[in-house]
């Protein structure tokens, strides 16, 4: 049997919870000998036999379980997703400034102390519910798409607990506007929490914008790999020589190569001599010589003649595409440490929501009058500041930000447990003829 192993992103992860979900459905298909969910790069690496399983069958596991599978996107381009990334930031920019400029008048017409203040008008419970009804089921909606697939299949994650604390404020508020009169006959002091609810979701937002804007500038060092690459190839197609962009090449094509171009794909020299700069591959300064029947490598740059080779290797089978694939394979791989944390996050929103729930049935059965509404109040506070996010993202955007940092200095990364394991050495030695000059050995304590 010969598997494959395919990565491709996941839209809707906002907590590590989120990550065990998935693993554990993409796990139950049958044919997938390994799933690992990264949340920092929003990314699943999926090991499986081809003959069993298919991109249907993935998209599926990660559906059944409120995600988004985006498969199609490994053909797009790196401008494409960036566009996409970049107008996915827009609209996050555009719910939190809304969120937090209508929650922002909210609290000053209803927070004890700044009200006095206030124009009438914001401390009318209508106007309240008015500002607070987008904030609640527009910029909030996000919480609630990710919520109800979630108990559909009876998990949970953080928007389970975003959800459900902003819609109990919410809606409590809600009733005391709307029947005032009910409320008081209880003996209870008509107030509403717009104010809890919409700052809630504007600032969970804002963080959210924040995490976003992070995981955009982490992924510079795959960036500049593929900026690497020519962007165009000289093809002799029927006797003349034409460029064409460098992903209509094809295996057997004979390509030109003049003096100071990169040269575009992996190939072997079909005639003339030539020296090729291979730094970005073997780290060398001195450029190699090249004849007929050498191996020349994609990117690297042709210094001094001119020849033809003939293309033996294209698209992501180049050299240059496995590096950048090593890459992503490095930032998406998890650290034997991160499965921990993993695993007691996933445990930890179900444990959330039921010490929120004991917290309301204490608070109503021994707290002070009004009970419920101190019941309710605290049992939200629970459920908003109990937040494992923190715990599932350190980690993984550590890896992701130190082997990018090590690709931009030419250090590739095989996996996240390889740099886990790093901190036991204790002796490095080099062996690169020509690096190295003073032909010492070198040892350093890490």
């Amino acid at each position: 049997m010969t598997e494959i192993k395919k990565t491709f992103p996941i839209k809707g992860m906002h907590c590590a919870s989120c990550v065990r979900i998935l693993e554990k459905s993409l796990s139950r298909v049958n044919g997938v000998s390994s799933a690992v969910v990264n949340l920092a790069t929003e990314q699943a690496a999926v090991t499986f036999d081809p003959n069993k399983v298919t991109d249907d069958d993935l998209a599926s596991a990660v559906a059944n379980v409120g995600y988004k599978a985006g498969l199609e996107q490994q053909l797009k381009s790196e401008d494409e997703q960036k566009q996409e990334k970049q107008k996915e930031l827009k609209a996050l920019k555009s719910k939190v400034l809304i969120s937090l400029g209508l929650g922002s008048l909210i609290v000053w017409g209803s927070f004890p102390g700044l009200s006095d203040f206030a124009p009438a008008i914001l401390r009318n419970f209508w106007i309240q519910l008015i500002l607070a009804t987008p904030v609640q089921f527009w910029a909030g909606l996000i919480f609630y798409q990710a919520t109800l697939p979630a108990l559909r299949h009876r998990t949970a994650n953080m928007d389970t607990l975003v959800a459900i604390g902003t819609t109990m404020a919410f809606s409590y508020s809600a009733f005391v506007t709307i029947f005032p009169q009910v409320v008081e006959m209880i003996g209870v002091k008509a107030e509403t929490y717009f104010d809890v609810s919409t700052i809630i979701i504007g600032l969970i937002l804002l963080g959210r914008y924040f995490e976003a804007k992070a995981k955009a500038g982490t992924s510079e060092a795959i960036k500049k790999l593929i900026g690497l690459q020519a962007k165009t190839a000289r093809v002799l197609r029927n006797g003349k020589e034409v460029d064409i962009p460098i992903t209509q090449v094809v295996i057997g094509d004979v390509i030109r190569v003049r003096p100071g171009e990169k040269i575009p794909v992996d190939g072997k020299i079909l005639e003339g001599i030539s020296s090729v700069d291979e730094s970005m591959i073997t780290g060398e300064s001195i450029p190699v010589d090249k004849v007929k029947g050498d191996i020349v490598v994609g990117a690297t740059l042709n210094k001094t003649g001119t020849f033809l080779y003939k293309a033996t290797k294209v698209g992501a089978d180049t050299m240059l595409s496995q590096i950048i694939k090593l890459v992503q394979e490095a930032q998406a791989s998890k650290a034997p440490i991160q499965r921990l944390v993993d695993l007691i996050s996933s445990y930890f929103v179900p444990a959330v929501i039921m010490l929120a729930i004991l917290t309301f049935v204490v608070w109503y059965v021994f707290g002070s009058t009004p009970a419920f509404l101190f019941a309710m109040l605290n049992a939200i506070a629970v459920l908003i500041i109990a937040c494992p996010c923190a715990m599932g993202l350190a980690t993984p955007t550590a890896i992701m930000v130190g082997t990018g940092i090590g690709a931009n200095k030419g250090i590739l990364i095989k996996d996240a447990e390889s740099l886990e394991t790093a901190h036991k050495i204790k002796t490095v030695i080099f062996d690169k003829t020509g690096t190295l000059t003073k032909g010492l050995l070198i040892r350093s304590r890490l």
